[in-house]
């Protein structure tokens, strides 16, 4: 999950929402490890602890989310990520 920076007015935000989104989506499709791959932006607008947008993300074991992790077009986004977001919550669990 991330948390715009706050210094952005709503209509920023909704334009930095917009672009994170296609942002996260183009990375999607370029790694070939993710099995799946979904981008939630909150409906909630009121709470000041909510995070803003949400990947939820699944692999097929350790070993792919670790490519993940360390493939380029990641770090990338997470490099590109840093102009938007102030803070991000990550949770890597096995079902």
């Amino acid at each position: 999950m991330f948390k715009l920076k706050s210094i952005f007015t709503p209509a920023e935000k909704a334009v930095a929402l917009d672009i994170l989104n296609k942002e996260l989506q183009a990375l999607g499709k370029k790694i070939p490890v993710i099995r799946d791959w979904e981008i939630g932006i909150n409906l909630s607008t009121t709470n000041p602890a909510a995070y803003d947008i949400l990947l939820n993300s699944t692999f097929e074991s350790l070993d792919d989310l670790q490519v993940y992790q360390v493939h380029h077009d990641h770090q990338a986004f997470i490099q590109f990520n840093k102009d938007y977001s102030e803070s991000k919550v990550i949770l890597d669990y096995e079902i």
